[in-house]
């Protein structure tokens, strides 16, 4: 048996129900729904082959194709559901890019196999444009910022232990935001994908509250930050927490100090023409000298200069300054607290 539900429906049986893809590997990799499982009814190569019969031919001849690349793979495809299933029951949730032929060939073929199935409407797409509706929403943010090295993630952390509605995009990013964010990290997801993870922890957000997150710029490293959110976020109340340069510096020797210094050297010479030629050239012979405090100074020379030009082109009647002289996550988290209890939204 097929059933079809729209995506609302669909979302309430993920948690009991495993959830398969089928489009393509290529397709997943460039994006894909959180738990899902991928089980592609075509290789890349294959879904190419059939695309270009479809145009150059007919979608009948298309089919044609389509069914015989699968034929022989049925029973293979049978055994990893039958694996899947172990989970659901006999039950699963399927999916293609938007609801066409290969979900609705794929759930028909484990149905008349004894395999209950339920077919998302609209397919991936729908789930994509669900994307796209929420950031569109009247969201009440807050954006939580400071230059480079105030902690603003470790802030952010502490609010959300205090019940506060939070979201870090660095985390779901995987990047830290400046040349220095990729250390540590184990890669960038997609854009594509990086929206998905964002959507996946927003949409369990309560619209009636204050939503806080930290101040970016659109591009964290390789992703960007959907458009509608990006524009929101522009011109959302502003906590700007300032704290001294060399307590920052403090904080970022401890942060990055521990990396490898070849790989502290080739961040700073990716930036070396922003920076400059000069404090580039000081700053890796500073690394090499292990004069670690001297090398985050020089940065942030940079860095504070980027973050104050982008400030000022905020509406100044949005943006509420307040020094600190603690580099304490539950110091500052208390500090913006109060500026939230005294914020009308």
């Amino acid at each position: 048996m097929v059933r079809e539900f729209d995506l609302e429906t669909f979302f309430k049986r993920r948690t009991q129900l495993p959830l398969i893809d089928v489009r393509s590997p290529g397709e997943f990799r460039h994006g894909h729904i959180p738990s899902a499982i991928s089980l592609p009814v075509f290789t890349d190569e294959e879904r190419a082959i059939i695309g270009t019969i479809y145009k150059r031919k007919s979608k009948a001849k298309a089919m044609e194709r389509a069914l015989e690349i699968v034929k022989p793979k049925e029973r293979a495809i049978l055994s990893e559901v039958a694996d899947i299933c172990l989970k659901g029951d006999n039950e699963v949730l399927v999916h293609c890019w938007r609801g066409g032929l290969r979900s609705r060939k794929f759930s028909e073929f484990l149905s008349e196999n004894g395999v209950k199935v339920n077919l998302l409407i609209g397919g991936y797409k729908a789930y994509r444009n669900a994307i796209y509706t929420t950031f569109k929403q009247p969201w009440k943010l807050i954006v939580l910022g400071g230059m480079t090295g105030t902690g603003k993630t470790d802030i952010l952390m502490e609010l959300k232990r205090r019940g506060h509605q939070t979201i870090c995009l660095e985390s779901l990013a995987k990047h830290r935001g400046s040349a220095f964010g990729r250390l540590g990290q184990e890669g960038q997801p997609t854009t594509e994908q990086f929206q998905n993870n964002l959507w996946e922890k927003w949409s369990a957000l309560d619209i009636s509250r204050p939503v806080i997150v930290e101040d970016e710029s659109q591009a964290i490293g390789s992703v960007r930050i959907p458009d509608d959110l990006f524009a929101a976020m522009r011109t959302s109340p502003v906590v700007n927490l300032e704290l001294s340069r060399e307590q920052r510096a403090e904080r970022l020797v401890l942060d990055y100090g521990k990396f490898e210094i070849s790989a502290l050297k080739n961040s700073v010479l990716s930036i070396s023409k922003r920076l400059g030629q000069e404090r580039a050239t000081r700053a890796v012979q500073d690394l090499e000298a292990g004069n670690l405090t001297d090398v985050a100074i020089s940065t942030l020379q940079y860095y504070d200069k980027a973050y104050t030009f982008g400030l000022n082109k905020r509406e100044k009647s949005s943006v509420q300054t307040i020094k600190t002289n603690s580099g304490d996550a539950v110091v500052n988290a208390g500090i913006v607290e109060e500026y939230l209890v005294n914020l009308e939204l």
